[in-house]
């Protein structure tokens, strides 16, 4: 197969609190400005607003698929011929559930969504939205098998598990994208590690810069490889980026077959 490289980038922005506009011409201006060109760029978890504690400010700031972030993005998307990987606070149509939503967006704007299923229960997080009920989707782009998941999951490893689908992994790629506060790094770059190693695939885990009420977050957005070994790590809000390569990872894979030698099961909900 060919090697078929993939560049991806990370975007660890600073988010305004609650402001739509000014966090949408963030990734805007970003976008105009990154140095080469990419296949992905990702953002933080709940880029768009930041975390909300209260329930009626989820509702005026929570938007369906169809409202103006998603619609902003699929334009970018198009515009720059580059997939947009995120979260944002979402809702259901009748604006009744509240979702720390997930989203793949390719460049023809077809989409892929998944919701956070494990809600953070020392937050408000927990009371205040809908957990995710399926399983994490996985979407192929530019001949690459890509998975996608929201912060707190990476710490339930079942939840991103790699498979045998046909004969090939579900996946070469797996996203996070997160506001992991720095005071729980150590532990955000080894369970990334750890993902990586386990299921034989790149991990990419954008996460958010500078401090909210939770804590403080720069450097803290990884890059790693299959083996486990961290290509890039951010400072600050600047754009981190890994060229991932195909024959590399595949050869990684002949040589230990783990992933043939791993277990069957289901996730019941």
């Amino acid at each position: 197969m060919a090697n078929n490289p993939l560049t991806i980038y990370a975007l660890p922005l600073n988010i305004a609190a609650a402001s739509r506009n000014e966090n949408l011409a963030a990734v805007r201006s970003a976008l105009e400005t990154l140095p080469q060109a990419a296949d992905i760029l990702v953002l933080p978890e709940l880029f768009s607003t930041g975390f909300i504690a209260d329930a009626e400010q989820i509702r005026i700031h929570a938007e369906p698929d169809s409202g103006p972030t998603m619609t902003e993005l699929r334009s970018l998307a198009s515009r720059h011929h580059i997939a947009i990987c995120g979260s944002l606070l979402g809702c259901n149509s009748e604006r009744t559930e509240f979702y720390n939503r997930g989203f793949f967006i390719e460049p023809n704007g077809e989409t892929a969504y998944c919701n956070k299923r494990h809600l953070f229960g020392l937050s408000p997080e927990a009371k205040l939205m809908t957990a995710g009920r399926t399983s994490y989707p996985t979407v192929r782009f530019r001949g690459w098998s890509i998975g996608f998941g929201v912060c707190y999951d990476l710490r339930f490893p079942v939840w991103s598990r790699n498979r045998m689908v046909h004969g090939s992994p579900a996946y070469d790629l797996f996203i996070y994208v997160a506001n992991w506060p720095s005071v729980r790094g150590y532990a955000l770059d080894t369970l990334l590690r750890a993902r990586a190693i386990e299921n034989q695939a790149y991990i990419v885990c954008c996460n958010r810069s500078g401090e909210d009420v939770y804590g403080q977050y720069d450097g803290q957005s990884y890059m790693d490889d299959f083996h486990g070994r961290v290509i890039a790590q951010s400072e600050g809000a600047a754009p981190i980026f890994m060229t991932a390569e195909r024959e590399a990872l595949e050869a990684s894979r002949r040589k230990l077959t783990a992933l043939l030698d791993a277990d069957n099961f289901k996730i019941e909900f």
